[in-house]
Protein backbone atom coordinates (compact mmCIF):
# COMPACT_ATOMS: atom_id res chain seq x y z
CA UNK A 1 0.00 0.00 0.00
CA UNK A 2 2.84 2.62 0.98
CA UNK A 3 4.37 1.52 -2.56
CA UNK A 4 0.99 2.85 -4.55
CA UNK A 5 1.16 5.93 -2.47
CA UNK A 6 4.70 6.45 -3.19
CA UNK A 7 3.82 5.92 -7.17
CA UNK A 8 0.81 7.90 -7.13
CA UNK A 9 2.66 10.92 -5.37
CA UNK A 10 5.24 10.35 -8.32
CA UNK A 11 2.88 10.76 -11.00
CA UNK A 12 1.19 13.90 -9.56
CA UNK A 13 3.07 15.74 -12.58
CA UNK A 14 0.86 18.89 -11.79
CA UNK A 15 1.84 19.38 -8.48
CA UNK A 16 5.57 19.43 -9.24
CA UNK A 17 7.28 22.72 -8.11
CA UNK A 18 4.05 23.94 -5.99
CA UNK A 19 4.67 25.25 -2.79
CA UNK A 20 1.83 23.89 -0.48
CA UNK A 21 0.95 27.11 1.69
CA UNK A 22 -0.58 25.08 3.88
CA UNK A 23 0.61 25.40 7.64
CA UNK A 24 -0.92 24.36 10.95
CA UNK A 25 -1.91 27.93 12.04
CA UNK A 26 -2.84 28.71 8.74
CA UNK A 27 -5.41 25.62 9.27
CA UNK A 28 -6.49 26.32 12.17
CA UNK A 29 -7.16 30.18 11.47
CA UNK A 30 -9.18 29.04 8.47
CA UNK A 31 -11.29 26.92 10.28
CA UNK A 32 -11.78 29.74 13.14
CA UNK A 33 -12.98 32.15 10.09
CA UNK A 34 -15.17 29.37 8.67
CA UNK A 35 -17.08 28.84 11.73
CA UNK A 36 -17.21 32.76 12.36
CA UNK A 37 -18.65 33.66 9.07
CA UNK A 38 -21.44 30.74 8.95
CA UNK A 39 -22.58 31.59 12.45
CA UNK A 40 -22.78 35.49 11.02
CA UNK A 41 -24.74 34.49 8.59
CA UNK A 42 -27.17 32.20 10.59
CA UNK A 43 -27.65 35.09 12.48
CA UNK A 44 -28.06 37.91 9.22
CA UNK A 45 -30.46 35.22 7.15
CA UNK A 46 -34.16 35.84 6.80
CA UNK A 47 -34.90 32.42 5.75
CA UNK A 48 -35.56 30.29 7.69
CA UNK A 49 -34.37 27.02 6.02
CA UNK A 50 -31.08 28.96 5.67
CA UNK A 51 -31.12 29.72 8.98
CA UNK A 52 -31.64 25.73 10.01
CA UNK A 53 -28.67 24.83 7.35
CA UNK A 54 -26.07 27.48 8.94
CA UNK A 55 -27.24 26.44 12.31
CA UNK A 56 -25.95 22.76 11.38
CA UNK A 57 -23.23 23.71 9.84
CA UNK A 58 -21.43 26.26 12.41
CA UNK A 59 -22.33 23.73 15.07
CA UNK A 60 -20.44 21.35 12.56
CA UNK A 61 -17.53 23.64 12.12
CA UNK A 62 -16.88 23.56 16.27
CA UNK A 63 -16.46 20.01 15.95
CA UNK A 64 -14.13 20.36 13.07
CA UNK A 65 -11.67 23.01 14.22
CA UNK A 66 -11.40 20.85 17.60
CA UNK A 67 -10.90 17.62 16.37
CA UNK A 68 -8.46 18.90 13.55
CA UNK A 69 -6.53 21.41 15.70
CA UNK A 70 -5.77 18.06 18.56
CA UNK A 71 -5.01 15.59 15.94
CA UNK A 72 -2.27 18.11 14.19
CA UNK A 73 -0.95 19.23 17.38
CA UNK A 74 -0.77 15.03 18.24
CA UNK A 75 0.93 14.18 14.73
CA UNK A 76 3.31 17.53 15.45
CA UNK A 77 3.92 15.12 18.90
CA UNK A 78 3.00 18.04 21.05
CA UNK A 79 3.68 20.98 20.30
CA UNK A 80 1.20 23.61 20.14
CA UNK A 81 -0.21 25.50 16.91
CA UNK A 82 1.12 29.19 17.14
CA UNK A 83 -0.62 32.35 16.46
CA UNK A 84 -3.23 32.56 13.99
CA UNK A 85 -5.00 35.04 11.90
CA UNK A 86 -8.80 35.29 11.04
CA UNK A 87 -10.28 36.36 7.85
CA UNK A 88 -12.82 39.21 7.93
CA UNK A 89 -15.81 37.75 8.20
CA UNK A 90 -17.76 38.53 4.40
CA UNK A 91 -20.50 40.84 4.46
CA UNK A 92 -23.72 38.48 4.20
CA UNK A 93 -25.97 38.73 1.28
CA UNK A 94 -27.80 36.27 -1.64
CA UNK A 95 -25.36 33.50 -2.35
CA UNK A 96 -23.10 34.56 0.75
CA UNK A 97 -23.68 30.82 2.69
CA UNK A 98 -23.48 29.17 -0.55
CA UNK A 99 -20.13 30.47 -1.73
CA UNK A 100 -19.23 29.82 1.86
CA UNK A 101 -19.70 25.87 1.95
CA UNK A 102 -18.07 25.94 -1.57
CA UNK A 103 -14.99 27.70 -0.26
CA UNK A 104 -15.23 25.02 2.82
CA UNK A 105 -15.02 22.24 0.67
CA UNK A 106 -12.11 23.49 -1.71
CA UNK A 107 -9.85 24.52 1.52
CA UNK A 108 -11.32 20.51 2.54
CA UNK A 109 -9.73 19.06 -0.49
CA UNK A 110 -6.20 21.14 -0.01
CA UNK A 111 -6.13 20.34 4.30
CA UNK A 112 -6.82 16.84 2.62
CA UNK A 113 -3.82 16.82 -0.07
CA UNK A 114 -1.27 18.62 2.34
CA UNK A 115 -2.31 15.55 5.11
CA UNK A 116 -1.63 13.16 2.16
CA UNK A 117 1.84 14.64 1.57
CA UNK A 118 2.73 14.83 5.47
CA UNK A 119 1.21 11.33 6.24
CA UNK A 120 -1.27 12.48 8.60
CA UNK A 121 -3.76 9.88 7.94
CA UNK A 122 -6.69 10.89 10.07
CA UNK A 123 -6.67 14.80 9.09
CA UNK A 124 -7.07 13.20 5.41
CA UNK A 125 -10.06 11.13 6.64
CA UNK A 126 -10.99 14.57 8.57
CA UNK A 127 -10.95 16.55 5.63
CA UNK A 128 -13.28 14.62 3.31
CA UNK A 129 -15.77 14.77 6.19
CA UNK A 130 -15.51 18.44 6.27
CA UNK A 131 -16.22 18.44 2.23
CA UNK A 132 -18.95 16.38 2.82
CA UNK A 133 -20.72 18.76 5.09
CA UNK A 134 -20.49 21.20 2.94
CA UNK A 135 -21.50 19.73 0.29
CA UNK A 136 -24.58 18.67 2.84
CA UNK A 137 -25.26 22.77 3.16
CA UNK A 138 -25.09 23.55 -0.39
CA UNK A 139 -28.21 20.73 -1.10
CA UNK A 140 -29.62 22.14 2.30
CA UNK A 141 -29.57 25.46 0.45
CA UNK A 142 -31.88 24.44 -1.63
CA UNK A 143 -34.74 23.78 -0.09
CA UNK A 144 -35.67 27.36 0.35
Amino acid sequence: MATMLKVHKENKKEDEGKEMSMTPEYIQGKLFSFHNAAHKFHLNTKSFSEHSALNGFYNSLVEFKDEISEKLMGYMGGKRIGEITLDKIPVYSTGASEKLANEVMVFAKELEEWAEEKEYCDIENIAQGLSGEAAKVIYLLTLT
